[in-house]
Order: C-alpha cells, then structure tokens, then sequence
C-alpha cells in the first residue's frame, strides 16, 4: 500500500477549534474550499477517505482547510493547484488523528464525563451566548452529542501524545560533542569583515537633478577622502545613514546583510581601501574596508547549550514522525476522491 506524504503537526486539531473560533462561529462553509456544485449537506456524507474503516468526510476536510489556512478564510479566490494541494495536507492531519484516535482506544486511553464536561464549559464560554454555541453545532452539522464524541476525541488524542511524546528526549553531552566534532564545517563562522560607511540618500520617486545632485555630493566628499581627510569626521558631518553617529563603522557583517552590488564590491577591497561613489536604490554609498576576519571555527563551549537543545527537538520530531509512519504503514487506508494518492 502506497501512503501520502506524511505531515507532523505539533498539536492534534479538531472541528473544537472551529467551533470556539469567531470566524467560523455561524458558518464554515466558503466558495475557497467548497467544489462548484457541492452543497453543504452533501459534502457532509460525501466519503472522500477511509482509516481502517473509519469515514472522513469532504465536509471535514473542508472546514480543516477553512482551520489552518488564513488564506482560505479571508480569500474566495485561490489557485485550483493552490486548493488542491491545501485539501490534500488537510485530508493527511485528519487521516492521521484518526489513527492517533484509534491507537489511544487500543491502548486503553479513556476520558472521564467529568473530563468531557469540562472542556465543553472551556469551549462554551469561549461564545456570547448559549444560543450562539447552538447555532455553530448546527453549522458544522453537529449536536451536542457528537460534539461531546468529538471533544472524547480530541482529549484521547492529547493524552496519548502527553504519554508517548511528554518526556524530553535528553541527550548526554558526549553525544552532542560527537555530533559537533562530525559537522564542524556546519559550525564555522563566516568570513566577516568591517567597514564604515557613508550614504548620500536620495528620496523614492525623487528627479534626474536630485539624483545629480545627490552624486556630485558624494563626489566631493570621496574627494576630500582622497586628500586625505578622516572618513569618521565626514561621515558624522555628511552621511545620512544611522550609522554615522559612530563615524559611519558598521562594525563586522557577513555576506548577506549588504546590498549585493556593494557587499561583492567590499569583498574584494583591501584593507584601508576606500570605495568609488557607489549608486542604490537608496542613493549614494561610499564605502572604507577596515578590518577582515577569516571564516573560523566556533568553539564548543560557546554553542554547547543551544546545539543540545535543537538536538533534542530534532530527535523528538524525528520520534513522531517514526510513530505516525508505524500508524500509517499498519493501517488501511483508501481515498474515494481523484488525486495521486493510491492504496
């Protein structure tokens, strides 16, 4: 059996979310997510999957993609290719908490009524009005006891990811070593290097003689540079970038945090090396190479902590994902709508 991309979700949603939401408190249906002549109480019986027997209607998956794609809420015009890739993510979650759902009964997972009751209170308080919560039960084609069949639901799920995935993974501190000494090149930090900076800036939409005149400026101030005047004194008195309060000193950078037409210019300058006038769309730059650091290696201690902890995170979704393959690997699924998917 062929299985869909798998999609980790780091919390397990439900039509509960829907329901205590604003946007879709009346109405969840939308010309975005809804085919052309599907009505609401056909896609409510519609079948358009099954998790080992289990029925997912084109209703449900319709108000997930309503859920998780603000586009789909604001938005009656969407690309087919656009929609049709959103349907498909959403059909995947709902697939696999049902799964998670089943693997909850089988390993005994139970929900008190007290449990139950609770969250419904949760959930009704989230409405102005008792009649305002029933007026959404019925948009989304529901009573109040499949809504509590769903809340079971959605509680089940919850508890058995808390008991499967509620413990950090923690890793020893050898083992986050052995990985560093592994990927050292990951680690090393980028050549760098520092300048001072000067901008003349032109104004958006400004004319043909403001941009001259704003070259002729920058002109003569890389002349006085030239004769020898301090670049830190002319960039206090000229510059009109932030940085001239420290002499125009950006201090160090690395490539990516220029514009590209004057970071490759700087890249290739000398240390003490003063640039030519410079053009952007911001105005004019002139630019001063004062120091250079090669790329170096980071040192352990240094990104010990932070590297541990994105370990650890990597290492439990890499936990999840395994899970949910098991669950989809074991399961029989079958999809009822024309796409790429296939049993």
């Amino acid at each position: 059996m062929k299985n869909v991309k798998v999609f980790i979700i780091p919390v397990f949603l439900s039509l509960l979310s829907v329901l205590s939401s604003p946007l879709f408190a009346e109405k969840t249906d939308t010309a975005s997510t809804q085919p052309e002549n599907i009505t609401a109480e056909t896609a409510s019986k519609k079948i358009v999957a099954t998790a080992n027997g289990s029925s997912i209607t084109l209703k449900q998956v319709q108000t997930r993609v309503q859920l998780v794609s603000r586009e789909a809420a604001y938005h009656t015009q969407i690309s087919d290719e656009k929609k049709q890739e959103m349907m498909e993510r959403a059909l995947d979650q709902l697939i696999i908490e049902e799964l998670a759902y089943q693997e909850a009964k089988k390993t005994g997972v139970t929900i008190s009524e007290k449990d139950i009751n609770k969250r419904l209170k949760e959930v009704k308080n989230g409405f102005p009005s008792e009649e305002s919560f029933n007026k959404s039960l019925a948009a989304n084609d529901l009573d109040l006891d499949k809504y509590k069949k769903l809340i079971e639901k959605e509680l089940s799920i919850k508890k058995i990811n808390e008991k499967l995935f509620g413990k950090p993974i923690a890793l020893s501190d050898k083992e986050v070593r052995d990985y560093f000494e592994k990927n050292r090149d990951k680690f090393k930090e980028p050549e760098k290097i520092r300048l001072r900076h000067i901008l003349i800036k032109i104004p958006a939409f400004a004319s043909k003689e403001e941009w001259e005149k704003g070259k002729n400026k920058a002109e003569e101030i890389l002349s006085e540079l030239k004769a020898g005047k301090d670049f830190a004194k002319l960039a206090k008195e000229f510059s009109n970038d932030p940085s001239k309060e420290n002499g125009g000193d950006l201090g160090f950078i690395h490539k990516g945090r220029l514009e590209p037409y004057v970071e490759d210019i700087a890249y290739t300058m000398k240390v003490g090396e003063i640039s030519d006038v410079l053009q952007t769309i911001y105005g004019y730059h002139i630019i001063k190479l004062e120091e250079k650091k090669p790329p170096q290696n980071t040192q352990f201690s240094k990104i010990k902590e932070k590297l541990k902890k994105d370990l650890e995170g990597i290492a439990m979704e890499e936990r999840k994902k395994d899970w949910i393959k098991g669950l989809r690997e074991k399961a029989e699924i079958k999809y009822y709508v024309p796409s790429d998917k296939k049993d």
